[in-house]
């Protein structure tokens, strides 16, 4: 995965609705072979099992059975387009949503980290637009050998409520969801599902 993203909602790639109410788009990405990969971008109807009004966010290339991987390893041309181009369809639903949250799941520690690192670095500018927040909710299974099977879980893992992600801050656990919430003014600056070609 790439390390510097630098997140601009005017350098994206074209973004095609698929429905009207922008739960579902695509954009084709350029890799750096020089081939190019349609990711779908697609935002859950109904809202997360644990989670009040946060509907969750996934990205990434439809699988034979028509559905999104979001667990294959891409190597895309410009990550920042890329990542500038999920997160613009997702302010562009919260835009015409603006009572609800949208939720991306780091599927695993090295992705959460990842996501959090380039939250981190262009706080400032995707603070102008999101209000952010993390948590970690998944619930570890430890394995200790023989006693495995007496404690099973590691609930000393789980931050289970939302926490706001502040500039320069480093969690003692690591998030593994993130939220985001378009703040009032984001929507007076601009019509964000009009960038949507």
């Amino acid at each position: 995965m790439a390390t510097r993203v630098q997140i601009d909602f005017d350098n994206t790639y074209d973004i095609q609705p698929l429905s009207d109410d922008l739960r579902i788009s695509m954009f084709t990405s350029e890799l750096q072979d020089g081939s190019s990969l349609p990711l779908r971008i697609e935002i859950s109807s109904e809202p997360h099992a644990l989670l009040e009004s946060v509907y969750n966010l996934a990205f990434g290339p439809l699988n034979a059975r028509n559905q999104i991987d979001d667990m294959v390893e891409i190597t895309h041309k410009d990550y920042s387009k890329t990542f500038s181009s999920i997160l613009l369809a997702g302010l562009a639903y919260l835009s015409d949503h603006p009572d609800q949250y949208l939720g991306i799941d780091g599927s695993n520690n090295l992705r959460a980290y990842y996501y959090y690192r380039m939250l981190q670095r262009n706080f400032n500018y995707l603070n102008e637009f999101f209000e952010m927040r993390g948590l970690k909710y998944y619930v570890r299974i430890s394995r200790f050998g023989k006693h495995q099977y007496e404690n099973p879980f590691d609930f000393d893992d789980v931050i289970p409520s939302m926490s706001p992600i502040e500039k320069g801050h480093v969690p003692a656990l690591m998030f593994n969801y993130f939220t985001f919430k378009v703040r009032n003014a984001a929507g007076s600056i601009v019509d964000f599902s009009q960038k949507l070609k």
